[in-house]
């Protein structure tokens, strides 16, 4: 009997890969999302602090320089925290783009693979039969010679 031949081996091989390019894209957004939700974080305790920094400041006296300092960083370091924010929207944006593909691409994957998996399937049976049926003329043979 002929080997085993999946016609649309060549199409599964490629889907696993781009399947694998995707993953590793997925990876690397998640990634930059991480940064930009560490780099928000470090933005909001700045901020805190500086406003912790601005309460102590006005308890002293004396210390009216530092605290218009530490009062005009504040619209910079706002702008920052918003600029931040719109990034990490856009970075959940490119993460949840790229998880779609991810999930219709292994779609794709899975499809093929139980199409493979059935043709499988289907192959071991005609197998099964042509053994069948080559040992049902062994023993048809086996048997018409005993009966000369």
């Amino acid at each position: 009997m002929r080997a085993f031949h999946f016609r649309l081996q060549t199409k599964l091989d490629i889907c696993q890969r781009q399947e694998q390019v995707t993953r590793e894209e997925m990876h690397r957004r998640v990634a930059i999302r991480n940064q930009v939700v560490q780099e928000l974080e470090l933005l909001e305790n700045r901020f805190q602090f500086l406003e912790e920094s601005i309460r102590e400041l006005n308890a002293s006296p004396g210390q009216f320089a530092r605290i218009m300092v530490n009062r005009q960083y504040i619209p910079v370091l706002n702008k920052q925290i918003k600029t931040s924010e719109q990034n990490l929207i856009i970075a959940e944006e490119a993460v949840e783009e790229i998880r779609l593909e991810l999930v219709e691409r292994m779609r794709e994957t899975r499809t093929l693979e139980k199409l493979k998996d059935k043709a499988w399937h289907r192959y071991l049976h005609e197998l099964l039969l042509e053994e069948q049926k080559h040992i049902d003329e062994i023993a048809g043979t086996a048997h018409h010679r005993k009966s000369l």
